[in-house]
């Protein structure tokens, strides 16, 4: 077995994705009503990536939510720093939206869902030694027919992990 500071960067991407796409209000927000869990599972790699994703060339009006792990700070012999970056952000044309008790553009709806999500007591124990703490929200435009919004949490964890070779 080899230990790796890194491990956590695909493991922490996978987990929030999954995360992400079990909440029934992003999915509705990304793929309108009505959507079937085929719909859900084609949402990786078309509207939610576990990169920061922009197509200048697109021309469909939807909205994406995109993610990033940083392990900024490795402070002491046993833990490290682990940050989530996620950007959800709409084309301008569809940024009139209502959902619920939510209030705001689509993209500032999605960015509250996500935030929920991620900060729902039931999941934000799934990462880390403690629970995600939101640092930072910006708004975000990644090119100009887009808007959105740009998260930043962090979250203690331990500095290595056991990976599996194969």
């Amino acid at each position: 077995m080899t230990e790796s500071v890194l491990n956590d960067i695909g493991i922490y991407k996978d987990t929030l994705l999954e995360m992400l796409l079990s909440n029934d209000g992003i999915c509705e927000t990304l793929l309108g009503k009505g959507y079937s869990n085929d719909d859900k599972l084609d949402l990786i790699y078309s509207q939610v990536y576990p990169y920061l994703y922009v197509d200048e060339t697109q021309t469909e009006v939807l909205s994406y939510i995109c993610v990033e792990v940083d392990i900024p700070r490795v402070p002491t012999g046993t833990i490290k720093d682990m940050k989530l970056i996620v950007w959800a952000y709409s084309h301008k044309e569809c940024m009139r939206y209502s959902y619920d008790s939510y209030c705001g553009t689509r993209a500032d709806i999605l960015s509250d869902m996500i935030d929920r999500q991620i900060s729902d007591p039931e999941t934000c124990h799934t990462y880390g030694i403690g629970k995600p703490t939101l640092t930072s929200v910006t708004y975000f435009f990644p090119q100009n027919k887009y808007y959105g919004r740009q998260m930043i949490y962090t979250i203690p964890d331990f500095k290595v992990k056991k990976v599996k070779e194969k």
